[in-house]
Order: C-alpha cells, then structure tokens, then sequence
C-alpha cells in the first residue's frame, strides 16, 4: 500500500511541475467602504484545457468560461466568484505574455467587489 501511496504522490506532483504556469503582476481595486488600490500577484497551474489551480490572495480554481472567459473561485479570506478575460496574448515563443481584467465578488461580506489588472507571464 506504501509503495502505491508513493507512486500517486509522484504522478501528482510529476503533473503540476510539468504543467503550463502563469505568473502574473498586477493592481487591484477594492470596494471595501471606498475604493482603495493594492498590488496583486498569483501563480497558476493549468491542470488541464480547461482548468487552473492558483493562488491569488488565497487558493484560486478556474473554469473555461464562454468567449475565452474564465470562471474563478477563491478560497481567501472570504470566499470570492468571479470572472476573468484574457483581452491580449503575446505570440512570442518561450515565456508568453498577456494582459487580463478580473471581477471579483466576496460571497460573505455583502457587496464588496475588487477589479484586478494582471500581466501575466507564462511558460
């Protein structure tokens, strides 16, 4: 059974180290009882076409959406729904870029949104 056990964690390790990644940079703005502005950053894992696993001020999961969109739900401090559009991609080879808008809703705190602007970095 260990020798199982151990050969499941590699896979699954062997699967994200082998993965797409996404590094991405950017500003958030915040509705919180006033707009504020903070700086962002994240790092995703394709786990497959149509999934990513992250983390962007908390445990972040992302769905294919219609229209090259992207479903997003955060696990943070409270727990957020969201979406996402990737709006410009590089079409260089090696590291690829792109620019992309968030929306953000907190799903316990009442109405409190954020805005994010990414640039993002992936290989």
């Amino acid at each position: 059974m260990k020798l199982v056990t151990k050969i499941a964690t590699i896979a699954t390790l062997a699967s994200f180290m082998f993965a797409g990644v996404n590094l991405s940079w950017g500003n958030s703005f915040t509705d919180d009882g006033g707009m504020t502005a903070s700086n962002s950053w994240g790092v995703h894992f394709d786990v497959n076409d149509n999934t990513t696993v992250g983390w962007e001020g908390g445990l972040m999961v992302g769905l294919a959406g219609p229209a090259g969109s992207t479903f997003r739900l955060g696990y943070g401090d409270t727990p957020t729904l969201g979406m996402s559009y990737t709006w410009w991609e590089g079409a260089g080879t090696g590291w690829g870029t792109n620019l992309s808008t968030a929306v953000d809703f907190e799903l316990t705190d009442g109405n409190d949104f954020a805005i994010t602007v990414n640039l993002g970095l992936g290989f």
